[in-house]
């Protein structure tokens, strides 16, 4: 566990307690404080306003797992002979605060661990005055809670729970829910909402996913190196991802057509090329592009190697988005044309007007129709005009300068 997680080992439990500012009792503890004050617990609203840390979470341990209307295991337990909603606020206000928890639990108090008082001590929901002064928003997190701490004490979640700063009721789920890869106290600190957390084991999925063999320990090394720097899960997925191996692949591969397959391949091309594919891995791991290395031999023999960019459509096909050269420079009409066949024939689709409808380069030109280097000219019989070709040369001699 990281040296610099401590756990905080100052716990009042004086029965006591010295009375506190008034800090006013909110949610579903009020409701439930409510009926036992209608039912005849008359001033326990009042006391535990200005009662201490350990004892408002006390009370708010047993109002979460009690059965307000059958209380007497309850009471029993505290040696309260009071029946009812009395009785309750009689305990509440008499009893230590590990033996009301141990009553709630149906345990005895030497069951309830210190850590768990330490860490009813730091529950701090969003919008909180402080900590431990009022309860989880969940109040089933109380018993969640209760059964890491005292039933899976040296497990994995209970450490992160225990080294974990504030807690909330998103804290404990996420020890719940989360890959035990991730649970370590600063991920349950960036937990946030059952989405993240869901995110959170879908990331890690997507990691396992993209490599062949997947290293648990490299994985878990991986995590507490990010644990160094800002954003815990982002920095983790995208060096977990800098390693990937089984990066999706829309087509197959042929003569002259390399699928990019690997992370290490991506920087590759990227260093190669001079573009930055390099930083498109975590896209193509997602299924949002992928990347074809594409060697175009021209008649003279001199070879040219391309990249072809690939974004998906929703019924699962694959369509050429951009075809470049050094530094994303579209390459001639000629070089593309064949090259944008060689995929059209392994199953990439190419976007553009149907050849035979009414479109027209020059005529787009004419209207002040403007498209950034599409690639349908390419095909058309209509996508060239004077002043493309004009342009084409000129830029080819400006390559053959440079």
């Amino acid at each position: 566990m990281p040296l610099a997680h401590r756990r905080c080992d100052h716990i009042t439990e004086n029965p006591a307690e010295t009375a506190n500012e008034a800090t006013p009792i909110t949610g579903w503890a009020l409701t439930r404080l409510s009926l036992l004050d209608r039912k005849g617990a008359r001033g326990l609203i009042a006391d535990l306003c200005v009662a201490g840390v350990l004892r408002r979470q006390a009370a708010f341990v047993a109002l979460a797992t009690l059965d307000l209307d059958a209380p007497g295991p309850f009471l029993r337990c505290l040696a309260i002979d009071t029946a009812g909603a009395e009785g309750i606020g009689l305990a509440l206000r008499t009893r230590r605060a590990r033996q009301i928890i141990a009553a709630a639990f149906a345990v005895e108090p030497q069951d309830v661990p210190t850590g768990y008082l330490r860490a009813l001590a730091r529950i701090e929901e969003i919008g909180a005055k402080g900590a431990g002064l009022h309860p989880f928003v969940d109040p089933t997190a109380y018993h969640r809670l209760f059964e890491i701490l005292a039933v899976e004490r040296h497990s994995r979640r209970a450490h992160a729970l225990r080294y974990s700063g504030k807690l909330m009721s998103i804290t404990v789920e996420a020890a719940m829910t989360l890959d035990p890869v991730l649970v370590w106290p600063d991920v349950l600190a960036v937990a946030g909402t059952p989405q993240r957390v869901v995110a959170m084991n879908a990331v890690l999925d997507l990691i396992r996913i993209c490599h062949s063999v997947v290293d648990e320990d490299a994985v878990v090394a991986a995590l507490r190196q990010s644990l160094k720097s800002l954003g815990v899960i982002e920095a983790f997925a995208k060096s977990a991802l800098d390693t990937a191996d089984r990066l999706p692949t829309p087509l197959p591969a042929a003569e002259g057509i390399r699928p990019l397959r690997t992370a290490a391949e991506y920087r590759e091309i990227g260093t190669k090329l001079r573009n930055c594919a390099s930083t498109k891995i975590a896209e193509a791991a997602l299924g949002l592009l992928a990347v074809v290395e594409v060697m175009h031999r021209a008649e003279d023999g001199t070879e040219m190697t391309l990249a072809a960019s690939l974004t998906p459509t929703i019924d699962g096909l694959w369509m050429v988005s951009e075809v470049g050269g050094m530094k994303n420079r579209q390459p001639s009409r000629e070089v593309l044309y064949p090259v944008l066949r060689r995929l059209e024939a392994l199953g990439a689709i190419i976007p553009g007007p149907a050849i035979g409808g009414p479109y027209r380069k020059d005529v787009a030109d004419l209207l002040g129709i403007y498209r950034y280097a599409p690639l349908h000219d390419a095909l058309h019989p209509h996508g060239s005009s004077e002043e493309d070709e004009v342009l084409a040369a000129l830029e080819g001699e400006a390559d053959e300068a440079a």
